[in-house]
């Protein structure tokens, strides 16, 4: 039984994993390492814990912007500044770097000033005001859903009844609602047997 749980589990986190990647949501890997679960015996049955970074659901829902048009009007989520924070520049900058991405006069002309910028384009105070605008249009756009998660899920488990009645021969009810709603909440998911 244990062995047929862990083995979906397997599934679902793989696939996860393959959804992010087909999105091209990776950019540190951070949340790809994180996924993990853990399948602890009770009286009654089983408890499945999965472990996730928490922005998680910004990624497989997205955000809505703060701005008047957005990319995601039906997530649960929304930003409510505009401005970009410090941390989110400097992610946005980190990310930047990553990419080796560079900033030309053009760019900062076409996308827009910020009222810093100098005759010439100093490779860090370009990379900064760069970083500084697409978090700016993160901010005012949001975020679109990529569905990684919540899709991997439904695919992965939309048999999961039949085979857990068929592994312990009795009639097992699986509401997928409800199980990812509880997946979501951290607290784990019960499994009867």
């Amino acid at each position: 039984m244990e062995k047929l749980l862990a083995g979906y589990i397997e599934k679902f986190l793989n696939t996860a994993a393959e959804n992010l990647n087909k999105t091209q949501s990776v950019t540190t890997g951070n949340l790809l390492d994180s996924l993990d679960f853990e399948i602890e015996p009770t009286r009654t049955g089983y408890v499945i814990k999965f472990t996730a970074l928490d922005y998680y659901k910004f990624v497989d829902k997205g955000v809505r912007g703060a701005g008047r048009s957005g990319k995601n009007n039906t997530s649960p989520y929304k930003f409510k500044y505009i401005t970009p924070s410090k941390s989110h520049i400097t992610a946005i900058e980190k990310w930047i770097i990553r990419n080796r991405l560079t900033a030309t006069r053009s760019d900062v002309n076409r996308y827009g000033r910020t009222g810093r910028e100098r005759k010439a384009i100093d490779p860090t105070k370009g990379r900064r005001t760069l970083a500084y605008i697409i978090a700016k249009s993160i901010k005012k756009d949001g975020l679109y859903e990529t569905g990684f998660w919540s899709d991997a899920f439904e695919e992965t488990f939309k048999d999961f009844g039949v085979k857990m009645s068929a592994a312990l021969g009795k009639t097992i009810t699986v509401d997928l609602k409800q199980m990812a709603e509880q997946v979501q909440s951290k607290k784990g998911v019960k499994i009867p047997t």
